[in-house]
């Protein structure tokens, strides 16, 4: 345990000690004076007795002398030079370590107001983007690829569909799309129709910094083995297709499709 740093003494239990000492000193000076004059009234000694009433005057002046000291201000024993030195080093030390602390706090406010500010007015860029812009031209693009990802397939590999609907969808959008498309698949199995699909024009509903809803249309070309004498180059369909995009990082993801 770290030693604790002597106490500056109290001024009045000082003055309640000097005291007790001063009684002290005039009980022994009495009780001697007393015994002196004892042995003088019994000796008649005229010179031992003027002596004796010497010493009592004396005793009383000394004691009038330390009552009035007792009632006159003066100041408290200093603290010794070594504990106000380790005190300063103390209190130096302390200082040193909230200045530190506040200047460390100040940094961190800056840095996060800095990156805060980079951060939002980043966003705000983004949600004021039109289709003009870079940004919204990757959504619209980004919106006809996927459009066209998915209208392309083959009965005989349903597995790479599902695969190419995953990697461009959110987890959840492309856990409904491939389940809610299990008994189309079944019935165009059995017709064993193909299909390839383009996408050549889009346009921007709505923009924000997170999510983007686009139109686009969806040409198609299915071809029906049962159908190659009649139709050669397949049926064109042509479907308008509402696909909303949720920002992930730096890419688009499919969050919703419907037709309209």
């Amino acid at each position: 345990m770290a030693p604790t740093d002597p106490t500056p003494p109290d001024a009045d239990d000082f003055l309640a000690e000097n005291r007790a000492n001063r009684a002290k000193a005039r009980a022994d000076a009495e009780a001697k004076a007393a015994k002196a004059k004892g042995k003088v009234t019994e000796s008649d000694d005229p010179d031992a007795i003027d002596r004796a009433e010497s010493d009592e005057t004396a005793l009383h002046e000394a004691t009038d002398d330390d009552s009035a000291a007792d009632r006159v201000p003066r100041r408290l024993a200093s603290t010794p030079k070594a504990v106000q030195s380790g005190l300063l080093g103390r209190r130096r030390v302390v200082v040193g370590l909230l200045s530190g602390l506040g200047i460390a706090v100040i940094v961190l406010a800056a840095l996060a107001g800095f990156y805060g500010y980079r951060y939002y007015d980043a966003r705000d860029q983004l949600a004021q983007a039109g289709p003009s812009s870079q940004f919204g031209k990757q959504a619209m693009d980004t919106a006809r690829d996927y459009a066209a990802a998915i209208g392309t397939y083959d009965p005989d590999n349903y597995a790479d569909l599902d695969r190419r609907i995953r990697d461009i969808s959110t987890p959840s959008f492309a856990d409904s799309y491939i389940a809610s498309s299990q008994d189309a698949r079944k019935g165009n199995a059995n017709a064993k129709g193909t299909s390839k699909a383009v996408s050549k024009y889009a346009g921007l509903e709505s923009l924000s910094a997170t999510k983007a809803v686009v139109l686009v249309t969806l040409d198609q070309t299915v071809k029906v083995p049962d159908l190659s004498a009649a139709e050669p180059d397949g049926i064109a369909y042509q479907s308008r297709v509402k696909i909303t995009l949720k920002r992930d990082g730096d890419r688009w993801l499919i969050s919703d499709l419907e037709t309209v």
